[in-house]
């Protein structure tokens, strides 16, 4: 379900992308400040040169860089413990057990596909299976998982220069409390979409990497279908509402801030940057 990855800082993927980037940037100001907003992809492939040198520019000036959570190395160590401790199964099925017959041969043959044992998939609840496959065809396309732009960045910012909009256990709360149906709809559409999966993402990245985050919008409304609704809300919507909070105060303390987010929370009308302009902001596209 690339959805849910598209939202998440440790699992979104990218995929093939041109030489030369120039990634969407923008300014949010009031009368007295601005802050700068970015929208990343969370892992790269290791060739992509995305960074230009109005974004260095803007980097060097930020006080403070704001990202959606810790992806430091002992943060992703925490975090890979939480998710086994909410993701392992614990009513007496095995997976395989829970699901409907057309999933649970869909989920077998992927399972072959992409060499991730079963025995392994039955132990855990549908959200953490989903994102176990998905890792799994990062793997085989190569992808380097410290490529990301949160991760390179967080590498060479000074801890003191970081803050973040959600822990670990917030972001995995976004997947792991779904309801039962809705972790198997996750799955299923997991499922249905491997085989297209890496066509879809080249696209995303391509769209990212020239700037042009219409057609990046148009493609991940495209990957949602059904799921639009549910996945909108929770993943996207909702916390972008928070995070314009976030920043109206960080506006009003004065202080150069350049945030940098997933790219799929600036699409569209209720992206991060929309909603600081009908707040009254002035936003302004600098690359």
């Amino acid at each position: 379900m690339t959805k849910s990855l598209f939202a998440l800082p440790a699992l979104l993927l990218a995929l093939a992308a041109p030489a030369q980037a120039a990634p969407a940037l923008w300014s949010i100001s009031d009368e007295d400040s601005t802050i700068w907003l970015f929208g990343s992809f969370h892992l790269l492939p290791p060739d992509l040169e995305w960074r230009t040198d109005l974004f260095s520019e803007t980097l060097a000036k930020a006080d403070v860089v704001y990202f959606e959570t810790d992806v430091g190395p002992a943060a992703q160590a925490t975090l890979g413990a939480k998710s086994f401790e909410l993701g392992l199964r614990d009513d007496g099925k095995f997976l395989a057990q829970a699901l409907p017959p057309d999933v649970e041969a869909l989920l077998r043959e992927v399972s072959g596909e992409y060499a991730v044992p079963m025995p392994l998939l039955n132990t855990l609840k549908p959200w953490l299976a989903s994102i176990t496959l998905t890792a799994a065809v990062a793997q085989r396309a190569g992808l380097d998982p410290n490529s990301g732009v949160d991760i390179v960045l967080q590498r060479e910012v000074p801890a003191e220069r970081q803050a973040y909009f959600e822990t670990g256990e917030e972001q995995l709360a976004l997947l792991a409390d779904g309801s039962e149906q809705e972790q198997t709809d996750m799955l299923a559409a997991t499922l249905a979409e491997v085989g297209g999966m890496s066509k879809m993402l080249s696209k995303m990245i391509s769209a990212w990497t020239r700037g042009t985050p219409e057609n990046l919008a148009a493609y991940f409304m495209e990957d949602l279908g059904t799921d639009e609704a549910v996945v909108m809300d929770r993943l996207i919507y909702d916390r972008n509402e928070r995070w314009a909070e976030t920043l109206k105060g960080v506006l009003a303390e004065n202080k150069n801030a350049l945030v940098v987010v997933g790219a799929g929370h600036m699409i569209g009308d209720r992206g991060v940057q929309a909603l600081l302009e009908d707040a009254g902001f002035e936003v302004q596209r600098l690359q």
